[in-house]
């Protein structure tokens, strides 16, 4: 199960850059937010996996996977969002 634990390892950066990016680039939408995140979370994994001689996001699949996690968390925090508005 160490694809389990690379999850878990990437979970916290790509939640990280989704709200760095939400909040500083309030002109960008869509694809070009989604871009930002994405070479955030591989500058921070070049950083990381750079001593090891690795690139996770260098694999097409991981990408994929990477940013349907970045449109599923944008879309839970546009729920409870929403939700705070009409409570």
């Amino acid at each position: 199960m160490p694809w389990v634990l690379i999850g878990l390892k990437l979970a916290p950066l790509i939640i990280g850059a989704v709200h760095a990016v939400e909040r500083l680039l309030t002109s960008k939408h869509g694809k070009d937010k989604q871009d930002a995140a994405v070479d955030m979370i591989d500058a921070m994994l070049a950083a990381i996996e750079g001593s090891a001689g690795r690139d996770l996001l260098d694999d097409a699949a991981v990408q994929v996977a990477v940013r349907a996690v970045i449109d599923a968390t944008v879309k839970l925090q546009n729920v409870i969002a929403s939700r705070k508005g009409s409570a």
